[in-house]
């Protein structure tokens, strides 16, 4: 289901504003209009409910963040290596031009008993994007340049896990933070810890 019309974008951009303030339980559909400047009845023109709403918040996030970090790979036949240089670019940028929709999403699945079933929705984007990074890191083992007895899901798993806190704590300390370094150091922490003895890769 494809969004886009301007007011659709400016429903969906107050949605997520509130959603990340007050939760998906919390907030309202008045919450919403309210935010936006709409009335209910104009809201429900584009979107059937609350619902509706985040399902096409989950759609929208899976074309855009999956669909493009495939199209980035796409665009690099490299090592594993620079594939995952590559991902880790991508994410970062990803959330510092989508805050509202990545600090969301990380914190979605806390609120799985939500009052429509956007679980599969959830899990389908997130096993899409594990695909991803386990290709990777299968491909990183071919070549010698990974540990060979690590465990491609788990250590996919481990990624996204690690990904999440490291934009949650950026989303709360970025006042503070020299936000280049931070991901350098994600980055490095991360790499080193896949790389295999005696491997030449740069992690850095």
């Amino acid at each position: 289901m494809k969004r886009s019309t301007d007011t659709e974008t400016k429903i969906i951009q107050a949605a997520l504003e509130m959603f990340v303030r007050k939760g998906y339980h919390g907030t309202s559909i008045q919450d919403i209009t309210e935010k936006v400047g709409l009335t209910k009845g104009a809201l429900y023109a584009h979107f059937r409910s609350k619902g509706d709403l985040l399902l096409t918040i989950i759609d929208e996030f899976k074309s855009r963040f999956i669909g493009g970090m495939v199209a980035e790979l796409e665009t690099n036949n490299g090592t594993a290596l620079d594939r995952i240089h590559r991902v880790i670019s991508f994410n970062s940028r990803f959330a510092l031009e989508n805050q509202h929709l990545c600090v969301f999403l990380t914190f979605l699945t806390t609120e799985l008993n939500a009052d429509v079933d956007f679980e599969p929705a959830l899990k389908a984007t997130y096993l899409e994007y594990r695909r991803v990074i386990s290709d990777i890191i299968r491909m990183g083992i071919r070549q010698g340049l990974f540990k060979k007895e690590l465990d491609p899901d788990i250590a996919a798993l481990t990624f996204m896990a690690l990904h999440d806190g490291v934009l949650h704590q950026w989303v709360l300390n970025r006042n503070h933070v020299d936000g280049e370094k931070y991901v350098r150091t994600f980055r490095e922490i991360f790499l080193y810890g896949l790389a295999a003895p005696g491997s030449s890769g740069d992690v850095r």
